[in-house]
């Protein structure tokens, strides 16, 4: 790293005329003993998104902005792309810094954010990236929770487990940084991945060696609104997670990540399974150009998948006093997969039968203590500092 550092920072835009002033704010009022490169890339925003990015643009070029840094190059470009990942893309490749990092157009960073991150890195010249905590917003701006990370952990970032899914995309986006020899080691982001490019970047880097820091300071503030991919569907991150899972992974080894896409696309359905499963089988389109014995061993971790799915539904049946439904579900599971009455879940369902409504409530409560526990003890403890 040079002697004056350089971040680079890409802003992929698309008609957010009403936050994205803010997000350019965030980026050019940063103070510190660094240069700030900062490229815009709109996709031809026809909402006014252009005026505001240019005024800025000219500010920062007459001298006009008031810096807090070292210097400041603002560049953009606006016409149409083929989407996030290529606008990101397109930025990264005439970014000249030695440190590089990319914000959407609603989110934001903390202020003293940049000299957080210059001073991790010079501190650990072996660190690949460095990644802060930060908060999710609303429109206003206000908070509605912490998002407080923890160090890298590939083998939690390729997984899923029911008793601690929401747990697994630990790293901010609006937080993170790296050294541009990444993109040397590892590339671009890949334009595949429509809702969870950063994530398979992230893994993609662990898969690789690359080394993260994580860096207990609030850094980035990620805007999550009515409209944002984050927000379109409950299941929307599903495909592509299973196709993370499958590079990372391996095919014949997805059955419980099937079972658990199945499910929560049951429940958007309104608990229809064979719904579920018809409209889940989409996800087989992006594999149509696999080996055959690729696509066969999926084949199989879907049907096991489905399996699994209809026992998870069965608990929430039997948990809703639903039992003779819960009843149909669970012997459906078993009826081709006998085996699955031994898994803890298969099992919660059938030993909640034999203990009665009652004694069934009375379970219930025990497994949700036991599992905030465990949640807290090895995921959420850092939360305890503030609630």
């Amino acid at each position: 790293m040079t002697a004056t550092p350089r971040i680079s920072i890409v802003t992929p835009s698309y008609n957010q005329v009403q936050f994205i002033g803010a997000t350019i704010e965030s980026v050019l009022s940063q103070d510190g003993d660094f240069e700030i490169e900062y490229l815009v890339m709109d996709g031809g925003s026809t909402d006014g998104s252009v005026d505001v990015i240019r005024r800025y643009t000219e500010r920062v070029a007459s001298g006009q902005w008031s810096r807090g840094c070292r210097r400041i190059v603002m560049d953009w470009v606006s016409r149409r792309d083929e989407g996030q990942s290529a606008a990101i893309n397109a930025g990264l490749r005439r970014a000249t810094g030695d440190i590089l990092g990319y914000i959407n157009s609603d989110d934001l960073y903390f202020p003293g954010a940049f000299q957080r991150v210059v001073d991790a890195f010079a501190r650990d010249p072996a660190a690949d990236f460095v990644y802060g905590d930060g908060d999710v917003i609303d429109e206003h701006g206000s908070r509605q929770w912490e998002w407080l990370s923890r160090p890298y952990d590939h083998a939690v970032m390729t997984s899923y487990h029911f008793l601690w899914n929401d747990f697994t995309n630990y790293v901010l986006q609006q937080a993170t940084f790296w050294r541009r020899r990444v993109r040397a080691r590892i590339g671009d982001f890949d334009p595949a991945f429509h809702f969870a490019l950063d994530v398979e970047y992230w893994i993609r880097a662990g898969a690789a060696g690359l080394r993260f820091c994580h860096l207990p300071e609030k850094l980035g503030k990620f805007r999550m609104i009515a409209g944002t991919k984050s927000l379109s569907s409950p299941t929307a991150f599903w495909p592509d997670y299973l196709e993370i899972f499958r590079r990372y992974r391996g095919g014949g080894t997805l059955g419980k990540f099937f079972g658990f896409y199945y499910y929560n696309l049951a429940r958007e359905l309104g608990g229809d399974p064979l719904r579920a499963f018809e409209e889940g089988a989409r996800v087989f389109e992006r594999w149509r150009d696999l080996p055959e014995t690729e696509r066969s061993a999926l084949s199989r971790d879907a049907s096991r998948g489905q399996a699994l799915a209809h026992v998870l539904l069965a608990r929430d049946r039997q948990r809703a006093s639903a039992d003779t439904e819960a009843r149909v579900l669970l012997r459906r599971a078993l009826a081709g997969r006998p085996a699955l009455a031994l898994c803890p879940l298969a099992c919660g369902v059938l030993f909640r039968r034999l203990l009665g409504r009652r004694g069934a409530a009375t379970f219930d409560r025990w497994v949700d203590r036991a599992i905030r526990r465990y949640r807290r003890a090895r995921f959420d403890y850092r939360y305890e500092r503030g609630h």
